[in-house]
């Protein structure tokens, strides 16, 4: 995992620091005068992203495009900032057992809430609004893609305005970390005056308009092109620095590579790695490398045939070059990665399996499972060939589906590529996203985990559509024992071994395939300051601090 700086020793020292999981930043000249852009516009902030989200509210959405933007709008409990800590927002202080937030045994979490916090049109932020949005959390008419952690409360307890007990059924470890915080279902508070009322809110307007109690607020939003925000005046914190924020939705990266080229983009924050040497040319730009707790992978339907066989799903992985994939396509800016645990993260199993590329590893595999090379090229079992439909959104080259299916094709699959539209492909199972509803049986998925390891609701039996995150319908009881285990255990220790044997029992059942870490790779504005990324959920953790 290089980033191209000055100097060998620079270059050493790079790699030592991001392995902690630092962000390392290379810069290219400013063109203006005394160190500026003249195309900087003071105050105003212009982002271009690809993916537009189907809504902008995170409880109904199933989108990390959504939550980067409730990032500006919306708050939380607390963020993690770019030292991996624990930042208060609509609380005051983090329970600890220590502390006495959280009860000896386990069932307890006590938060003290800020005062005098306003919604952005003016009315009071209260308990009520937290106890509002756990309701709607759990209410079974909403398309939440996962309700972990939510539904271990049995009840919440409110004391005054001001402060709150959480009452669970059982100790639950990642609790700080899933319940309106940065978990890997990051879900802001929502304001209980405008939102109660309605059966659901899978399609009130509020979902393209939110109005929250974070530092900017939704000004305009012209589908298919544009959000306008403004700074709120009455943020909690003070008046944010930027007056406004224009996000810019450009799906083709050829429109958008020349909007950078000629100025008219300030940020892309989660820039495409293929484009990384134009991107390195580029003048008056800054280049951030943010590991994040977040990886691509292959998943698979296993419960389709012949992927409910594992000695399909592992030939599979022995036969995807990985590491031409992260250098011809990525560039070597997203490292492989060989389980859900990032290597940087305290969970990670550094003795898990690794799945090399064995090509010839792979066909005995088959050959011995009984999918026999016929003349055509392709593999039979029982007169049946064995045909994979790979599902993947219109969004990037496609340069790593072109070599997964020259891959693929080499070991006798007949791997064809079916393109479903962002909107479409990522949207929850009641409102019919072709992941959540099964209908694939070969999907790319992008995981964006939480400050704590816990992704459960990818794996564990009941965390099937609608219930949760695991579309590829696995279920393996040895791992939701080990879960159990760390979700109840609040012994970091204890907790290590469980989340050891769940990488493991996953890497030896290989319902996915682990392909890479979610380095995110940001092109900013060299005037631009004070961005300083996380590591978990978003980068986009502190924009109240951005200045430009």
């Amino acid at each position: 995992m290089k980033v191209r700086v000055a100097t060998a020793i620079l270059t050493t020292t790079c790699i030592v620091l991001l392995a902690l999981g630092c962000t390392k930043v290379s810069t290219q000249a400013p063109a203006g005068r005394g160190g500026g852009n003249p195309w900087t516009q003071n105050g105003i902030l212009r982002v271009a992203e690809i993916d537009e989200p189907d809504n902008l509210n995170p409880l109904v959405g199933n989108q990390q495009a959504e939550v980067d933007l409730a990032l500006l709008w919306g708050a939380w409990l607390y963020r993690v900032d770019d030292h991996d800590a624990w930042v208060p927002e609509l609380a005051t202080d983090v329970p600890t057992l220590r502390n006495g937030g959280i009860s000896p045994d386990g069932l307890r979490f006590t938060y003290h809430l800020r005062r005098g916090v306003k919604w952005q049109d003016g009315a009071p932020f209260s308990a009520d609004d937290v106890i509002f949005t756990w309701r709607q959390v759990m209410n079974p008419r909403n398309n939440v893609s996962s309700r972990t952690g939510y539904d271990d409360i049995t009840s919440i307890e409110k004391r005054d305005d001001a402060t709150i007990i959480v009452h669970l059924k059982k100790p639950y470890a990642p609790f700080l970390s899933s319940f309106f915080s940065m978990g890997s279902t990051p879900i802001p508070i929502l304001p209980h005056h405008l939102l109660d009322g309605y059966a659901d809110l899978n399609r009130v307007a509020y979902n393209n308009h939110p109005i929250g109690t974070g530092p900017f607020i939704l000004q305009s939003y012209e589908h298919g092109s544009m959000i306008t925000f403004v700074a709120n005046p009455a943020y909690f914190r003070g008046p944010p620095k930027l007056q406004k924020i224009y996000w810019h939705f450009i799906p083709d990266t050829n429109t958008l590579m020349t909007q950078l080229e000629t100025h008219e983009i300030d940020a892309w924050f989660a820039a495409i790695a293929q484009y990384l040497p134009t991107l390195q040319s580029l003048r008056g730009y800054r280049l951030y490398y943010t590991p994040l707790t977040a990886f691509s992978m292959l998943g698979f339907n296993v419960s389709h045939p012949p992927l409910d066989d594992k000695v399909v799903r592992q030939a599979l992985a022995y036969a995807v070059d990985r590491d031409t994939i992260r250098d011809k396509v990525y560039h070597n800016v997203r490292p492989t990665q060989d389980s859900d645990q990032p290597a940087f993260l305290w969970a990670y199993n550094p003795a898990v399996r690794h799945y090399g590329y064995e090509p010839s590893r792979a066909a005995s595999m088959l050959d011995a499972d009984g999918w026999r090379l016929a003349r055509d090229g392709f593999r039979y079992k029982n007169g049946k060939r064995l045909t994979l439909q790979i599902v993947t959104t219109p969004s990037g080259t496609g340069a790593d589906w072109i070599i997964l299916q020259q891959d693929w094709h080499q070991l006798g699959v007949d791997a064809l590529v079916k393109i479903v539209s962002g909107p479409l492909y990522f949207a929850s199972y009641g409102a019919g996203g072709a992941i959540q509803t099964g209908r694939f049986d070969v999907g790319y998925f992008g995981w964006f985990n939480g400050a704590d390891p816990d992704d459960a609701t990818l794996w564990m039996c009941d965390q099937w559509p609608p219930a949760g995150n695991n579309a590829y319908r696995y279920c393996s009881h040895e791992l939701d024992a080990q879960e159990h285990i760390a979700m109840t255990s609040y012994d970091q220790d204890t907790r290590r071994q469980a989340y050891f044997k769940i990488q493991a029992i996953l890497t030896e059942d290989e319902p996915v395939i682990f392909m890479l870490n979610s380095r995110r790779l940001s092109v900013l504005n060299s005037d631009f300051r004070n961005y300083k990324p996380s590591h978990a959920v978003s980068t986009l953790w502190n924009p109240w601090e951005w200045e430009i």
